[in-house]
């Protein structure tokens, strides 16, 4: 006779591990952004891109439509997507046609977190210019670009339209620093958030998401926000609200915009400059480009926290890391360099002799290394015109040099990194606080040998 033992197997309709829920410790609607210019009375269809913190990297579903309130007429829903661990971003369609101007506002909810995401709806006619503001959520590439910046323009006053549109001009193009405009002695040309009221400053940014990459932490757009927001904490800890915050940066358009004739969008203030230009239908430059921020750890500002050169700063490190001790000894400059070379007012002063390590000479996996720091500074922008600019610095990523001086840490006072190829010129600087003292700060700048304001 033969006994059978059946008392250990498992029941498997007790086996199913129940889903995580998707969980965010904040969110900030503060931060978000928009893809297009919301118009009373027209047919809207966009979306709202809404940082988070502290996500647990569960999926989850798409949402329900959740009414506007203030300007009724929208809708707005969570789109599906997995959370990313840590920091990152939701995405909210908005459809539906806004009943008056003014904010329409929405009360979203995810992952256990609650804001309200604030749309700004123009005037159908709100600007003194006599034009009407038009809808550019179905334009793309250049021709969004030059809708939205129209959209701009009708928000204006005629005063505030002639500080804004200017003739490309050299004089007017190399007003850039990387200094406050109080601090500036040549000046910055353009319009100043500051004099913006609502509805113009979302048509604004409405403009620069367009023209940068979006939804990435500290990156493109949100690298943008955290530069004006790193002078907002500026101006509120030691600074002077009277020197520094986002009040101060300034958009120019040198040049009409368009998709034929030559036109440049210029945009900056303290620590950071962009300058796209366009020319033909294409875009033909996107540097001179400047990035800087202080303070350079981690801090809080508008609701959340921000470090938006770091990521920089650890490309260097990890490019620099991957060397051997004799490729480090070949890229290492004699000089100390407490500052960029070619920063505002030097255009054009590149080394004819280059220094340092020559790429082609390195492994697959550390050209690698060299060509992720180069992206950094152009996956900035939008993906388009990305692409066109990394594919050519790619293709000549053999024949660029990297170089350093300092440590190979990129941590302390006086570390200075360098890429120099047949066009791409890339610096970073370490050097000490001005507002923030006994911590040092970065500057950073792109040039193009070749492509600095459009070759012009």
């Amino acid at each position: 006779m033969s006994l059978l033992v059946d008392s250990c197997k498992k029941d498997e309709s007790t086996s199913a591990v129940t889903p995580a829920t998707a969980s965010i410790s904040a969110l900030s609607c503060s931060s978000a952004t928009f893809s297009a210019t919301a118009v009373n009375g027209t047919s809207y269809t966009g979306t709202a891109t809404v940082p988070y913190t502290g996500g647990n990297g569960a999926g989850y579903t798409a949402g329900t439509a959740i009414a506007s309130t203030g300007v009724s007429g929208l809708n707005a829903t969570l789109q599906a997507g997995t959370l990313a661990t840590g920091a990152g971003t939701l995405t909210f369609a908005i459809t539906g046609t806004p009943t008056s101007s003014g904010t329409a506002t929405f009360a979203i909810t995810a992952g256990g977190q609650t804001c309200n995401l604030a749309l700004t709806v123009a005037a159908s006619n709100s600007g003194n210019t006599g034009g009407t503001t038009t809808n550019c959520a179905s334009a793309t590439g250049l021709a969004k670009i030059v809708c939205l910046a129209e959209a701009f323009k009708a928000t204006l006053s005629s005063t505030q339209l002639a500080a804004l549109q200017l003739t490309y001009t050299k004089a007017n193009a190399v007003r850039w620093s990387n200094l406050p405009q109080a601090l500036y002695s040549e000046k910055r040309v353009g319009l100043n958030l500051g004099v913006l009221n609502t509805t113009q400053l979302a048509a604004a940014k409405a403009l620069l998401a367009a023209v940068l990459a979006p939804g990435v932490t500290n990156e493109g757009y949100d690298e943008m926000e955290g530069g004006l927001a790193a002078d907002d904490y500026l101006g509120a800890n030691g600074g002077g609200a009277s020197t520094y915050g986002y009040g101060y940066f300034y958009m120019a358009f040198l040049g009409t915009p368009g998709t034929t004739g030559l036109w440049e969008l210029q945009f900056g203030g303290h620590h950071y400059t962009m300058a796209n230009t366009y020319n033909g239908g294409k875009i033909v430059g996107v540097t001179p480009s400047f990035r800087a921020v202080e303070p350079m750890s981690s801090f809080t500002q508008n609701g959340r926290s921000w470090q938006p050169v770091e990521q920089e700063r650890q490309a260097f490190a990890d490019m620099l890391g991957g060397l051997s001790s004799t490729e480090l000894a070949t890229a290492k400059l004699a000089a100390t360099y407490s500052d960029i070379l070619l920063g505002p007012g030097q255009d054009g002063k590149f080394p004819t002799t280059k220094s340092g390590l020559k790429v082609g000479d390195l492994s697959t996996a550390k050209k690698t290394l060299v060509l992720n720091a180069i992206k950094l500074y152009v996956n900035d922008l939008d993906a388009e015109t990305a692409a066109t600019v990394l594919a050519k610095y790619t293709a000549e990523l053999d024949n660029t040099y990297i170089a350093y001086s300092g440590s190979a840490t990129v941590t302390q006072q006086n570390d200075y990194i360098r890429i120099d190829g047949p066009n791409v010129w890339i610096e970073f600087s370490y050097q000490g606080g001005i507002v923030i003292r006994n911590t040092p700060h970065p500057h950073s700048v792109w040039r193009d040998r070749t492509g600095d304001y459009g070759g012009n």
